[in-house]
């Protein structure tokens, strides 16, 4: 945690380093990581109801134009998502307004928004990625796709995988260890 705010007091009498905390600024900190935490999840949320929402219509669009029921269920998938996302985006913004403003509210709102990215990742695999890539899977297998397309989608598929597992073990989890550990530290302080 960005502890540079601590400011470091010589005790003479001990001959011990003590610290106290600016908790202006500790405040700043926390406040400006939960509203970064709540700024990219308004985008994740954004662009996957987007892109979604727009694939859900070219989907559907193409199985007017060659009717076949894979374009349909692709094109229902896509706005299954689309829903899905708006309602725990709706769901977190009501959570949003049950914190208080303290330094400890901010804190533990900045923990939730990383709990909801953790969450959110996991999400995009189990209910994403998975059922999406079954999906294309019996969509090939029906159509007859070539060995070029198989490896193409499913080296996509394991390339976005691999993504989403490394930024949740590497920058989310982190980040909420480092919040909890934060909180604990001001507990003993405050």
């Amino acid at each position: 945690m960005e502890i540079e705010e601590l400011q470091k007091i010589w005790n003479q009498q001990k001959g011990e380093t003590m610290y106290v905390i600016n908790r202006d600024a500790v405040h700043q900190t926390i406040t400006r990581k939960k509203n970064v935490a709540s700024r990219k999840i308004d985008v994740l949320e954004t662009c996957i109801s987007l892109i979604n929402g727009l694939m859900a219509i070219v989907l559907f669009i193409d199985g007017l134009d060659d009717p076949h029921y894979w374009d349909f269920v692709g094109s229902g998938m896509m706005l299954c998502t689309v829903l899905y996302t708006q309602y725990f985006r709706w769901k977190r913004k009501k959570e949003e307004n049950t914190f208080d403003r303290s330094v400890f509210g901010e804190l533990n709102h900045a923990i939730s928004n990383t709990n909801y990215i953790i969450k959110f990742s996991f999400l995009m695999i189990v209910g994403y990625l998975v059922p999406f890539t079954l999906f294309y899977a019996g969509k090939m297998i029906d159509r007859g796709a070539s060995i070029e397309k198989w490896l193409l989608i499913l080296s996509m598929y394991l390339l976005a995988f691999l993504l989403i597992r490394w930024e949740r073990t590497n920058l989310h989890i982190p980040k909420k260890r480092q919040l909890e550990k934060l909180r604990d530290k001001l507990k003993e302080e405050y």
